[in-house]
């Protein structure tokens, strides 16, 4: 193709055909890269808080305290914490009595954490990734082997868990992963922030194989097979639990407490970066019949500091309750336009999308008319009786009862269709009924919205009618 630019330009010349100073095009690029390095840093996604750190999350102490996970065949015989009070007695021979229990790290029925270096755990009740201390692989304790720690032990003085500057951002959530053993216990989470302001909450922790649903608790993991210092499995079902609490997304997280009464544990901690909310308006019309629609204007609210492009669930799919298709009847359909929004810095007026809510219209109907036995009964009887009276060797009287039956068989034969019923056998399109459609959406990052403040809604309720 040919070049169309003056030879000037085509010569990396400025206008007055002068080559252009190398210094002036490094001097561009490094403007540049300033301006990327001055930039404020993005947090749109999860962030993992490393525990295992020495020195910058802890004052120069670790985080990683106590020893609870362990693989299948790994013993861990003389260690003292998790589900052991006296590690002096926990020797052989057998029973072993006073050893502690642990988490088994193996796949299902233990943990099921990454092979990863450091391991992961995704929970699907959550969708949230965790980062978790190092896995003991070889055997340690009384046998003489140092263990390795990984999980933070909540004891009366309380594990301070500072953030890295560059991390000391707005979040919106914090959530851990932890338990309690030998019952029971409590502590208290106390989330400081920049401007020195805190946030306490105060936590009852379930033992680990008796949920008893406290406050900010559920259960992240479910049916793991606890292990026995010997490394093998001892038949208690346990569950691993999810600590979920809301930061104020006004303030810059600074730091995490920790405290409890060396009964319980933390073995990973998230935070969720700022979100946002999916606010439904009511439909327009509320209700309608078959083969209309109806519309509602759905907003997406960014909580302080969110920015990122928000991709919405086919809206179909989150209508309540599912018709299936039929030769009977036809589901509802649902469509969002547009089917994504971005939010960016400095949001003045928050994104919308407008959902349609279509009602399927009936099909052609066809009908079955059901007097046609009674038409026959008497039909094939009058006409016999009726033959009967106009036969040429009938009398007068016969005539006269052969012309009565045939008035009353007209009669009877034009009454019948008034009488006759119809059953449906058409398609009747969507059924009429009470519809409600859920609105979910994920950013590029995979951060999908916040629970609804209290007074507004994600979802949009419309009325079929007959």
């Amino acid at each position: 193709m040919r070049d169309l630019r003056s030879p000037a330009k085509r010569e990396g010349k400025g206008m007055n055909g002068k080559q252009k100073p190398l210094f002036v095009i490094l001097l561009s690029v490094a403007a540049f890269v300033l301006a990327l390095s001055i930039a404020p840093p993005i947090h749109a996604q999860n962030v993992q808080v490393d525990l295992s750190s020495t020195s910058a999350l802890c004052g120069g102490q670790e985080c990683f305290n106590a020893d609870g996970l362990f693989t299948v065949g790994t013993t861990f015989l003389g260690t003292s914490f998790m589900d052991g009070a006296n590690a002096g007695n926990c020797t052989p021979p057998p029973q072993f009595p006073g050893c502690p229990d642990a988490y088994s790290a193996s796949p299902f029925p233990g943990l099921g954490l990454s092979t990863a270096n450091p391991p992961t755990l995704t929970p699907p009740s959550l969708n949230i990734p965790f980062v978790f201390g190092p896995v003991n692989t070889t055997s340690c304790g009384s046998t003489g082997t140092a263990c390795i720690p990984d999980v933070v032990d909540l004891n009366a003085s309380a594990t301070t868990i500072t953030l890295p500057a560059s991390q000391q951002v707005i979040y919106s959530t914090i959530v851990m992963l932890g338990n309690a053993v030998n019952g029971n216990h409590s502590g208290t989470v106390v989330a400081t922030y920049t401007d020195g302001t805190t946030n306490t909450f105060n936590q009852s922790f379930s033992d680990w194989c008796g949920f008893k649903n406290f406050q900010y608790e559920s259960i992240a993991v479910g049916g793991i097979n606890r292990l026995n210092a010997t490394g093998t499995y001892n038949g208690a079902t346990c569950n691993l639990y999810a600590y979920t609490y809301t930061l104020d997304v006004t303030r810059m997280l600074q730091s995490i407490s920790l405290k409890g009464d060396g009964a319980a544990f933390v073995f990973a901690i998230t935070l969720k970066p700022p979100t946002y909310t999916i606010d439904a308006a009511a439909a327009n019309p509320a209700t309608l019949a078959p083969g209309a629609s109806a519309t509602a204007t759905i907003t997406v609210n960014p909580q302080p500091g969110y920015t990122g492009t928000i991709t919405f669930s086919d809206c179909t799919q989150g209508i309540s309750p599912t018709i299936v298709s039929s030769g009977a009847a036809t589901a509802p359909s649902c469509t969002l336009n547009p089917t994504s929004v971005t939010v960016t810095s400095g949001e003045t007026t928050p994104p919308t999308t407008t959902m349609t809510f279509t009602a399927a219209k009936p099909k052609q109907a066809m009908a079955r008319q059901r007097g046609t036995f009674f038409y026959a009964f008497w039909i094939v009887p009058g006409l016999a009786l009726t033959g009967l009276g106009f036969s040429p060797r009938g009398s007068q009287r016969n005539r006269l009862l052969g012309w009565l039956l045939l008035g009353l068989l007209v009669c009877a034969v034009l009454s019948l269709p008034g009488c006759v019923t119809y059953k449906h056998l058409g398609n009747v399109g969507t059924p009429p009924g009470q519809y409600t459609v859920s609105i979910t959406g994920v950013d590029q990052n995979g951060l999908t919205q916040a629970s609804n403040p209290t007074g507004t809604t994600n979802t949009v309720v419309v009325t079929v009618t007959q």
